[in-house]
């Protein structure tokens, strides 16, 4: 009642599993317009109730799925088409295994569909590392997109391989080197060549419309992993 605003929501009716199976969806959505309209209206009627019982990250999120409970809107729930953290159930890291080892970076980087079948999201969410090879979001520069930053330093093609089968935290000594599996390589391989080369895509279409000619840097020296020029 304190969220929905009402006695007999029902949002109250749902079980553990069917709210486990039919209600906590995240991007990307297939739905009717007006179906999305609804739920968008009670969503956003619902979040400050659900942050103030719940004022922690992914309270928006538990709104979405009270809201869509409420107005009766099961989900089906796809699991193929997003990837997020490497190795969790729920998501589309089949696809990516299923990609030959050796072709792991370079069709990260110029995929085609018809060739290998891939999910259609990656949520970037978390930190992806091969080696030294490495991305996340909340170490990218605020300046990227200006025309004197160099493009993002690209992995060797070769990660996602087998050969490099460990990794060390940005900034750590040698002596933190950790291990990690075959599979976790080539899917964190995987994420690391495709958002380098989204990335580097992007600053390239923003200095070809918004530097002067030859007067934007098109080097790729800027290294994640240390925060450096090269």
């Amino acid at each position: 009642e304190v969220i929905t605003g009402v006695n007999n929501s029902p949002a109250k009716a749902v079980d553990q599993s069917d709210g486990g199976l039919l209600y906590p969806a995240g991007p990307p959505y297939i739905g009717t317009a007006e179906d999305m309209y609804k739920i968008a209206v009670k969503w956003s009627e619902f979040v400050p109730g659900v942050h103030h019982e719940y004022p922690h990250l992914l309270a928006e999120m538990y709104a979405y799925c009270i809201a869509a409970a409420h107005l009766e809107l099961p989900h089906t729930l796809v699991d193929s088409m997003m990837i997020s953290s490497s190795g969790v159930g729920g998501e589309g890291w089949k696809f990516i295994q299923n990609i030959p080892s050796e072709e792991v970076c370079p069709f990260a980087m110029d995929f085609d569909h018809s060739k290998y079948p891939l999910p259609s999201v990656i949520h970037f969410c978390q930190h992806y590392q091969v080696d030294k090879f490495f991305f996340s979001k909340r170490k990218m520069p605020h300046d990227i997109f200006t025309c004197d930053f160099p493009l993002l330093v690209e992995p060797p093609m070769d990660i996602g391989s087998g050969k490099y089968l460990s990794f060390i935290a940005p900034n750590r000594p040698a002596t933190e080197r950790k291990s990690i599996s075959p599979e976790k390589e080539k899917m964190e391989a995987f994420v690391v060549c495709a958002l380098t080369k989204a990335v580097n895509d992007a600053s390239i279409h923003f200095k070809t419309r918004h530097c002067s000619e030859g007067g934007w840097n098109d080097k790729k020296t800027y290294n994640l992993w240390s925060g450096k020029k090269s």
